[in-house]
Formats: structure tokens, sequence, C-alpha cells
């Protein structure tokens, strides 16, 4: 056993392997039958040396597939070209590790690793790797190895965000990327189900800034800009602390962005207080107005606290936390209100993506009540948190919802979650029921080696 067990979710893999059986305790649905696809930063340092920032390590992807009560799991890191240099060099080569003039010079020249530590994207039978700061970066769902960069069908020519969002009614994905420079500005796709991706256009900014999450509905797609400021000067020359890139400016307040989907050249811009958003569940209109769920952050602190140091100690699951709001947009009045849903410590706000765009009820959540982190389901109607803890020592990723084959419910249906257990050193993926996630798992799909922290995924249902 490792002195600090804890320290395994934020240390290399220990394994790396393609599908092979997982030991299954309980009880798996018979009818669950799809794969988990979960990603995070995977490599947290190169040769020998800790980056200094848990953001900097290259993707691992896990998967769990299901099926007839069985359960097949998978789990590698993401090869990217950068990183086959580095072993190829049989030294580091990009990040923190490197002596601030290879910094310099890798930004001069454009060269970057595309790291893919962030989320996951199923689209069209094909599988991604997403960094906000990078192209999408394709994997085989067969055994996890990577293909290699893409730019879907050349539409990507800067970067792609790690945080499409699904809408329903248009069968389709929509995401963002940044670009940076004296004109920075926002790239808008669109990713339909059948055909190809396409640019709807660009949003002009004022100034380059973090933008991590977005959020669509039927009509719009919606932005909130916090007030912070990329120092793109202190970026060329090879800072490496992120949280000295951006400038946190509250008295300049918020601005919301609202784009119309078939009209996005005719943005509306609405100012608020200053607040900053990691991440959104939800948008839906209403009348002349559209509601917005999300995790609100007083701040953009949180990305100084994600640091190396703070993740091994465990300081990480305690911090970055912010509370479930919803917001109300009147466009032709120009108007923003905002409440707070629930008195919760959250984040990674997920829903039941089958109606995504549309009303939806309950928002899935990782929540923290002093030392125990779990997860919730929140009423949005009834405002109620239905909430499970794992036992001590055992650490649940953000919650998934699997929907049961032929059922339309919101509730009917599982949610998976990947568990780090200390005292094992294992990871599992623990199977709830979605009516009553209070009472524990189903059943748990175990891997005999620790998974490192995961950000984000992804259910593919069979089929």
């Amino acid at each position: 056993m490792h002195t600090d067990s804890h320290s395994l979710l934020y240390c290399d893999p220990t394994r790396e392997h393609g599908f092979e059986s997982l030991r299954v305790e309980g009880k798996l649905p018979v009818e669950l039958a799809g794969t988990l696809y979960r990603n995070g930063p995977g490599l947290f340092g190169s040769f020998g040396r800790r980056y200094y920032h848990m953001f900097e390590g290259d993707g691992a992807i896990s998967a769990v597939r299901f099926g007839h009560g069985l359960a097949e799991g998978a789990h590698r890191v993401i090869a990217s070209a950068g990183l086959r240099e580095e072993r190829a060099a049989g030294r580091p080569l990009y990040g923190s590790v490197v002596a601030r003039p290879r910094r310099i010079g890798n930004n001069l020249r454009g060269r970057a690793k595309n790291l893919a530590n962030t989320s996951v994207l199923a689209w069209q039978g094909r599988l991604f790797g997403l960094l906000e700061a990078a192209k999408p970066l394709q994997f085989s769902p067969d055994d996890l190895e990577t293909i290699g960069e893409c730019d879907l069908g050349g539409v990507v020519t800067h970067t792609f965000s790690a945080h499409p969002h699904f809408v329903a009614a248009r069968r389709a994905f929509y995401n963002f990327g940044m670009r940076f420079g004296p004109k920075s500005a926002i790239d808008l796709y669109e990713l339909p189900l059948r055909g190809p991706a396409r640019l709807l256009g660009a949003l002009p900014l004022d100034a380059p800034t973090a933008l991590h999450d977005f959020i669509a509905t039927d009509r719009h797609l919606v932005f909130f800009l916090a007030p912070t400021r990329l120092s793109i000067g202190r970026a060329l020359l090879g800072e490496a602390r992120a949280d000295r890139l951006f400038d946190w400016r509250p008295e300049r307040g918020s601005e919301v962005v609202v784009v119309p989907i078939d009209a996005p050249e005719h943005a509306t811009r609405i100012r608020a207080d200053a607040f900053f958003v990691w991440h959104f569940a939800n948008a839906f209109e209403s009348g002349d107005s559209i509601v917005i769920d999300y995790v609100r952050h007083p701040d953009v602190w949180a990305l100084a606290t994600m640091r190396d140091v703070n993740a091994r100690s465990g300081a990480v699951l305690d911090m970055n936390l912010g509370e479930p709001w919803r917001a109300e947009l009147d466009v032709r009045r120009g108007s923003f209100t905002a409440r707070a849903l629930a008195d919760a410590k959250c984040e990674f706000p997920t829903i039941d993506g089958r109606g995504a765009g549309g009303p939806r009820r309950f928002v899935w959540l990782t929540v923290t009540d002093g030392a125990a982190h779990g997860i919730a389901r929140l009423d949005l109607e009834r405002g109620e948190l239905a909430s499970w803890t794992p036992r001590p020592g055992q650490h649940a990723s953000e919650p998934i919802f699997a929907p049961r084959p032929g059922a339309s419910g919101e509730t009917d249906g599982f949610v998976l979650t990947l568990v780090y257990d200390e005292r094992t050193e294992t990871s599992h993926v623990a199977v709830l029921d979605a009516e009553a996630p209070d009472a524990g798992p189903l059943g748990c799909a175990h891997f005999d080696h620790p998974i490192p922290v995961t950000l984000h995924g992804v259910w593919a249902a069979a089929g």
C-alpha cells in the first residue's frame, strides 16, 4: 500500500490495457447496454518532473462497456503527436517542466502538445478527446488506441472547446473555439448527427478572456463572458502558472452574449454583475425569455487552486465548488436576472441529454458536504436534493445519466459515476437507479487498478 492512497488520483496510470472483463459487485441491470467513456489528466509529469498544474497532464481515456449484466473496461493514455515526440526524444519538450527559453520558443513557433485531457465527444460513430485550446483528437472505440488530431473535415482551423452541447430539437451538437490575438474571437460550430460539421460564424471579442463552457437552446447559443483578461504577453513569454495568465477585473462586470443559431451575426449583449461559470447544465426557451441552469462561482479563483501540490494533498476535492443557479434572459428588453436554486456546494452539472436545449426538471451534480463527497439529483421544480455519498475514502466523479432503452422519463434509467477507493487503491463504476439514487448502487464494475482523476465523460448507448 502507498502511504498516501489519495495521491493515486493524481498519479500516472499503473496499467494501460484494452477491453477486459471487470469484476462485478452486486447486480448490474441487464437492460444497461452501452459504454461509459471518461477523460481526465493521466500523466502528471514528464520524465520524473511533476507539472505545476494538474491541467498540464496528458489525457487518459477510460471506458466501461455494459451488456447482459456484465462489464468490460479499458484504460489508455492518449498518445498525442507531442507525447510521442517527447518519448522519442527521451526528455520533456513542453509545459512547465521545460526551461522558460524553450517555452518561449514553443510559443513563438506555434508548437504545443495537444493534451486532449478534459472531455469526450461521441459523434457519428467516432470518439474524440477534447481540450479547449486544441483541435479534437480522435481515438478508437474498439481499443482506445489513439488515431490522431482531427479538424472535422477542415472546419476547425484553430481550437475546439471541451464542452460541446447537444440540442435535441435540432439533432445537432454545438460548440465553440477561442481565437486569441490582436482581434480575438469565438468560432461557432455545428455538428449534426447526419452530415458534415460546419462553421456557423464568429463572435468578435473586445479582449481575450477565459471561457470554459457555454450553453445552447433550440434557437440560441449563450455565452457568459466573465471579466477575465488573458495576458497574451505573459503567455508568449512562457508563463507556467495558469492563474497568472488571467487578470480578474470585477469592476467591468460580466457580459452575457446571446447568438441566434440561424443568424449568428445578430448577437445581443447584456451586462451583468461579475461572476464566473465553469459549467452549464441546460437552457431552454420560455416565451420571450431564455432560462439557463448553471453552477455559479464568485470569481475565477478556482483556476489557481487546481495546482499539482493541492491535488496531491487532496485539497482540490474541497475547492472549486460553486452553487446551482438559474438565470432568465429577456433578449428584447436586455434584462438579466438570476437566483440560487439550492443551498449546495457542487460542480459538474449534467442532465438527461435526450431533451437538451428544452425544459429539463432534473440536474445531476457532484456535491460536497464537509468531508463527504458524492452525487446528487436536483429537482428544479421542488428545489429538493436526493443524494448518495459513498463511504469515507471513496471519491465520486461527474454523474452521467444512461436512459433505460425505450423509456422517456428523466429518471427512468441509471446514473453512472466513476469512483476511486483509497482503501483498495482501485477504481470502479457505480450504477445507481435514477429513481432512487440515495438508495446506493445497484451494482459496481471494478477495475483492478486506480484510474487517475477524470473530469468529464459521455454515455454511448449500444446500437
